[in-house]
């Protein structure tokens, strides 16, 4: 599961190259390594501006044989793939007209199997079509996005945003709390507040809100002088 995390992390690292691309009209349906078994994690996200779909993936062979299998499946369609080694172990990817393929693979193994993670980033120039939009969740003042996924399944759609904002989470809390009432939002439920390890005193809020059919989750942690939240937004459809 570790491992997972930390391949999902490299594949949204990966997308922020490009922000600002949106999906276009190419299906992104290739399967350059045939997998044993897989796993979907989001088959439908829009990560950081870009429509992205990760699998988690087990296939047959080594890492070794992995990688060369998708070397050359992309040499026979034209489109020879790149390899970059990272701390986790081998990135692989191939640019085919408007889609990128990104393959994770872990450091090699003595074992007859290798899992991995395959991540489709389907590229254009339109906007991203987000089923929350920016309009329908106010995020706190003075705030900075280091982070936006939206996710989606066939009864709910998630939103979240990591941010970055000045000051203390109390007040950066309080202040967010606020505004949402003034636009017509709605307490359904308050979180305790939480204490960071090692710290004596509480270092955080969180609380949740609702108004109509979309529903906010909010907390705020302070962070060396300044305040991290995690706002993460659902909307039923």
């Amino acid at each position: 599961m570790k491992y997972f995390r930390q391949l999902v992390g490299s594949a949204i690292a990966a997308s922020i190259l490009f922000t600002g691309a949106a999906v276009a009209g190419t299906a992104c349906d290739k399967t350059p390594v045939a997998p044993q078994r897989s796993e979907a994690i989001g088959r439908d996200m829009i990560v950081n501006g870009v429509p992205i779909s990760v699998v988690g993936m087990q296939f047959e062979g080594t890492v070794d044989d992995v990688s060369k299998a998708f070397r050359a499946f992309w040499t026979a369609e034209n489109a020879p793939a790149k390899g970059r080694s990272t701390a986790s172990g081998l990135m692989l990817s191939a640019v085919d007209g408007n889609c990128l393929y990104l393959l994770n693979l872990p450091l090699p193994q003595e074992r007859a199997y290798t899992r991995g993670l395959m991540s489709v980033i389907r590229l254009g120039t339109g906007e991203a079509n987000l089923k929350i939009p920016d309009s329908a969740i106010p995020l706190p003042e003075e705030s900075k996005v280091l982070s936006d996924v939206e996710s989606r399944d066939r009864g709910q759609t998630g939103r979240t945003w990591l941010l970055d904002i000045p000051g203390e989470a109390r007040w950066n809390a309080q202040r967010y709390r606020n505004r949402l009432v003034s636009q017509g939002w709605v307490n359904v439920g308050r979180e305790p507040e939480y204490q960071s390890v090692g710290m004596q005193s509480p270092q955080g809020k969180a609380f949740a809100m609702q108004r109509g059919k979309d529903s906010v989750d909010a907390s705020f942690s302070d962070r060396d002088g300044r305040t991290v939240a995690v706002i993460n937004a659902t909307r039923n459809r």
